[in-house]
């Protein structure tokens, strides 16, 4: 066989060998890119295990406290799965502030009962400035929009949200507490953890409790 020939088989050998070793790489890059979304899924879902059990345990063990919900924008409260909730604590007095917030900013804001109403004391940035009041309640809340100090007036307020603004309601009963919502006629029954989380409970509308469902 002369040497071209013998050259050419070498060549188609070495080709052959070079697109075996290319599949085999393939082959295993396939298997790692499964195995890789697998861990993710997996991750994904422990985190959301996680978020679950730490709300239910919340709920479980978790401080109540009665919150009055007050009528919002004459706007559609209703959003067919859930109806949006406002409070006295959504707006508190500017006054109560030590220094300057922006929007986003997390807070923690300390309310004490007055009657029947909760009201607010105090509005720090972290929890150990928050001293100890008896019988008082803290929040932790996010600055939804807040006046510069500056230009402000002793008047102004700064809105905050504690992630108790949505409840997820029973089919059909969304219009019956929209209406009552505007009636001033719900109360909101919440569950505050010791580092100021606070989750919805359960409304209470015009007499008739509806209780949000375990989300396992």
């Amino acid at each position: 066989m002369s040497n071209q020939a013998n050259a050419m088989l070498k060549g188609r050998a070495g080709a052959a060998a070079g697109t075996t070793t290319l599949q085999a790489i393939a082959a295993n890059l396939s298997r790692w890119r499964y195995l890789l979304l697998a861990l993710v899924a997996l991750a994904q879902a422990a985190v959301l295990v996680y978020m679950v059990a730490d709300r239910e345990t919340l709920l479980a063990n978790g401080r109540t406290i009665d919150l009055k919900v007050i009528p919002v924008d004459p706007r559609d409260l209703f959003r067919g799965d859930y109806v949006t909730l406002t409070y006295d604590i959504s707006r508190v007095p500017l006054s109560l502030v030590n220094e300057e917030l922006r929007r986003g900013d997390q807070v923690y804001v300390q309310i004490s009962q007055q009657g029947d109403v909760w009201k607010p004391v105090m509005v720090r940035r972290r929890l150990e400035d928050v001293p100890a009041l008896a019988g008082g309640v803290t929040l932790a809340a996010r600055v939804r929009y807040a006046p510069r100090r500056v230009t402000s007036s002793a008047s102004d307020t700064i809105g905050l949200t504690y992630g108790i603004e949505k409840f997820f309601v029973p089919e059909g009963a969304g219009r019956d507490i929209e209406r009552q919502v505007r009636a001033q006629e719900v109360v909101a029954h919440v569950a505050v953890g010791a580092d100021g989380t606070a989750a919805l409970k359960a409304l209470t509308v015009d007499g008739r409790r509806y209780d949000l469902p375990p989300l396992f």
